[in-house]
């Protein structure tokens, strides 16, 4: 199985802005990103609705999002450090076998009717868990494979496998749960998760990481908060993502209320509304791929954010499913493209032996969704979905004027 996959993204990679796809072990971790995205978000649509049909309360399900985010924050920086200092091939094949353990454990609950609030938060904060060490372990993988000057086509088109499968995978979810039931998207994801198991395992000849002699864990961490101290750089990227991250990506969480309540769409339509994003997400990660080595990374990431900030106004006040559905697609271009370009800037704007603890930065301020999560629900609650989602995509174009002002290093890089 693993000859067969890299036999057939190697062909691929003779189209120019597949160039990653000749490396056999960055085709296998490719394969792995596609069938861990998968999983991913079949999660994710599932989870959404299960604590809606369980609760139909939107603060609930933006508690549920927070207990997501909240590892993150807890863990980002030590999992950065542990990306350093172990292989990132195993750590990648443990929080699959993890992940696969969570989800079978939440669908055979589901399935013999014992399943309760507490149980999704629990697996979720797990989860959660999970993926905030696989993260930074992945990306820095990445390059561990393809280099620096192949980071901007590589991580690309990670995000391309990220995005891609989710065209199919959110859509399988919404069928999945109308046709057998709730707790069978559970169980497919799980399947996905052990085949990421076998194919990582195949990857072979990737240095592995370990510890600098004399460096001791807490060492290490405390290094990786020096990053963000002595480089302003990476100072300036963790604000914009921690800013993304509240006001932003937190939309995900009302999703289901809009499908739901809002646009009488249902748990098919919650799985469109993934699939069309994951469509701009794959535009945007080849979009960025084609690029290359490009100068202006900064710019674009400024246009990213302003564009996320002012289609998440648009799309709150749609009351046309298809017109929701084009907006969620733009939403999908600037929400990968602008994590992108996160993941490229500060792993370029560190020294190579630093690059775990770098993303491991980025996973924290991924964290501060935690936030926003938090107070997108609580507002939803009060005073509804449409008018809260209007008023964080407005944060959202406050914040990008804020950053141009105040934060010119961004518009540089």
């Amino acid at each position: 199985m693993a000859k067969e996959v890299a036999k057939l993204f190697s062909g691929i990679a003779k189209l120019g802005i597949f160039q990653p796809f000749r490396s056999r072990n960055f085709s296998l971790l490719f394969f792995t990103t596609i069938t861990g995205s998968l999983g991913e978000i079949m999660m994710r649509v599932s989870v959404g609705w299960l604590a809606l049909e369980l609760t139909d309360s939107p603060m609930t399900l933006g508690l549920v999002w927070a207990t997501r985010s909240a590892p993150s924050l807890l863990w980002g920086m030590l999992a950065g450090t542990v990306a350093d200092r172990m292989d990132r091939r195993k750590l990648q094949i443990t929080a699959s076998a993890m992940f696969s353990a969570c989800s079978f454990l939440l669908g055979y609950f589901v399935m013999r009717g014992w399943i309760k609030i507490e149980h999704v938060f629990i697996v979720t904060f797990i989860w959660g868990s999970i993926r905030t060490f696989e993260g930074p372990a992945r990306q820095a993988f990445i390059i561990d494979i393809v280099g620096r000057e192949g980071a901007m086509s590589g991580i690309s088109l990670n995000a391309v496998g990220l995005r891609g499968i989710g065209i199919i995978s959110g859509a399988i979810a919404g069928i999945v749960i109308y046709v057998f039931g709730m707790e069978w998207p559970f169980f497919v994801i799980t399947g996905a998760n052990v085949l990421a198991i076998g194919i990582t395992s195949n990857i072979k000849g990737v240095k592995a990481r370990t510890a600098a002699i004399g460096h001791s864990l807490w060492g290490d961490l405390i290094e990786g908060i020096q990053i963000i101290l002595k480089n302003k750089v990476i100072l300036a990227l963790m604000v914009m993502s921690a800013a993304c991250e509240m006001f932003g990506f937190s939309y995900s969480l009302l999703l289901p209320v809009f499908s739901r309540d809002i646009l009488s769409v249902g748990a098919v339509g919650l799985g469109m509304f993934s699939t069309i994003r994951s469509v701009g997400g794959l535009v945007a990660g080849l979009a960025l791929a084609s690029l290359g080595d490009y100068r202006h990374k900064g710019q674009i990431l400024l246009g990213l954010f302003l564009v996320f900030g002012v289609t998440l106004i648009l799309f709150a006040n749609s009351t046309w499913y298809p017109i929701s559905l084009f907006l969620i697609g733009i939403v999908g271009i600037t929400a990968a493209g602008h994590d992108a370009m996160q993941q490229i800037l500060i792993q370029l704007n560190v020294p190579e032996e630093h690059r775990g603890r770098a993303m491991g930065i980025w996973q924290l301020s991924v964290g501060f969704g935690v936030l926003g999560s938090v107070t997108l629900g609580a507002v939803a609650e009060e005073i509804g979905a449409s008018l809260a989602q209007s008023l964080y995509g407005a944060v959202m174009v406050i914040i990008f004027v804020l950053l141009v002002l105040f934060m010119p290093k961004l518009r540089e890089l």
